[in-house]
């Protein structure tokens, strides 16, 4: 009998131990991603341009990258990307129709960047350009909304900074967005599954809509950018529908942004994602110890 109870006894810590190991082997194992989950780090486009080019055009894109256009030929293109002064990149876009993404590494993680695609059909080209942030670069105009929505014909999603997207038709394999500000239009488009995927709204730092240009500095920041995932017979669904502080108007007065990017701020600050992991794994090792009380009485 006594014998039962001790074997029963050895079965019961051993169960117990295993249980700590496993609990310490998956705290060891979080660690190195906490500071990366703890935030919303996921990269969210701020630019998206679409568009004629030729062989010597500059893009001037956000948090002071730009891509230049070196030689286009029926072979493909030649392009070079700067981070301010310094070229990071130069590459080759091989095909009739190619693409080229440039990635940064930052703490084991490679984020992508930019994202350039060139078509050169019959000597004429066309280029989609596709800008994420930046972790390390400075930006001034925060993210304060990134969702994926589905908006039923006719109806209007409230976003913020008094901002409304509305699907005014839905038809076949095409739609209309109407995007409110304040409930006056500020920008109307079309969307198709066959074509242009993307509603982009944008506007320069004097309050001015933007006119964006491929060849001359661009002043302008992106305030709304939106991809159409697809449509249903009433509905469209859109994905990375991501929302921007809006710049400065030109008076000084207020941008209209809203007080609600604080949040974002602290979640992105580094500072804020080890304090969460040590808090997560003080929480943890305070589970161990207890565990271990148990077992001795």
């Amino acid at each position: 009998m006594k014998t039962s109870i001790l074997r029963t006894i050895g079965i019961v810590r051993t169960t117990c131990i295993l249980r700590i190991i496993g609990i310490a082997c998956i705290t060891l194992a979080l660690l190195p991603i906490l500071p990366t989950c703890a935030g919303d780090v996921h990269e969210a486009t701020i630019g998206y341009f679409e568009g004629g080019a030729e062989a010597g055009d500059v893009f001037y894109l956000e948090q002071g990258y730009r891509l230049v256009i070196n030689e286009i030929s029926g072979d493909g293109a030649r392009i070079s990307i700067f981070d301010h002064e310094n070229e990071v990149t130069n590459a080759s876009i091989s095909g009739v129709s190619g693409d080229y993404t440039f990635e940064k590494r930052i703490d084991g993680i490679d984020y992508t960047i930019l994202r350039a695609t060139i078509n050169v059909t019959g000597g004429a080209a066309r280029v989609a350009i596709e800008q994420h942030i930046d972790p390390e670069a400075a930006f001034d105009y925060p993210l304060i909304g990134c969702i994926s929505v589905s908006i039923r014909e006719g109806e209007r999603e409230p976003l913020k900074a008094g901002y409304e997207l509305e699907a005014t038709s839905v038809i076949d394999n095409n739609t209309i967005l109407t995007l409110y500000k304040n409930d006056k239009i500020v920008k109307q488009e079309k969307l198709s599954e066959d074509g242009n995927r993307r509603f982009v709204y944008a506007k320069r730092v004097g309050g001015r809509e933007d006119t964006r240009s491929t060849r001359s500095a661009c002043s302008a920041h992106t305030v709304l950018i939106a991809k159409l995932d697809r449509l249903s017979a009433d509905s469209v669904h859109l994905i990375e529908l991501s929302q921007f502080e809006e710049p400065e108007p030109s008076d000084g007065g207020s941008g209209g942004s809203g007080g609600d990017g604080w949040n974002n701020k602290l979640a992105e600050s580094d500072w804020f994602r080890y304090l969460l992991s040590a808090s997560v794994f003080a929480g943890m090792l305070a589970l161990i110890i207890f565990s271990l009380r148990q077992m001795r009485r």
